[in-house]
């Protein structure tokens, strides 16, 4: 005996196609075969529609999640640094061996319309700086001493 196996694909299947009868017809040498076919539903099942628009919904929202947290790092990355050192009590400036953490440099023979310039960097600066974040500033008019 001679056997021979083809595979039928069928592209589209409408319910109605469900319902008729389909004639397939084998010719070999002299013989014909013909076998009459009805086509039945198998059992694959689709995902539910919950499931699906699940995730479809992570899939666009956690790329934008990534992307927004990286920026936001990027963005606050001075203020990320010290939170963390604020939490975990934790500076690893702390025992470099350094007298002061930065240097306030400010001209104070410019020629200036208003005082904001100077008052923002010997007074607002320094404050905010050394007594909200720890730091510890060399002010030039404050911690120089005549000569030094």
């Amino acid at each position: 005996k001679f056997y021979v196996t083809r595979l039928l694909r069928i592209r589209k299947v409408t319910d109605e196609d469900m319902h008729h009868n389909f004639t397939c017809m084998l010719q070999a040498d002299e013989r014909t075969q013909i076998k009459i076919i009805k086509l039945k539903k198998g059992n694959t099942r689709d995902l539910p529609v919950r499931i699906f628009t699940t995730g479809m919904v992570l899939v666009v929202l956690l790329p934008c999640i990534a992307v927004a947290a990286v920026f936001v790092c990027v963005m606050f990355r001075v203020d990320l640094v010290l939170f963390y050192r604020n939490v975990c009590r934790r500076d690893d400036t702390a025992g470099d061996g350094k007298e002061y953490d930065a240097f306030v440099s400010y001209l104070k023979d410019c020629v200036s319309p208003t005082e904001e310039e100077r008052e923002f960097a010997l007074k607002i600066l320094p404050m905010v700086l050394e007594e909200n974040f720890g730091y510890k500033l060399c002010v030039f008019e404050r911690d120089v001493s005549p000569g030094g």
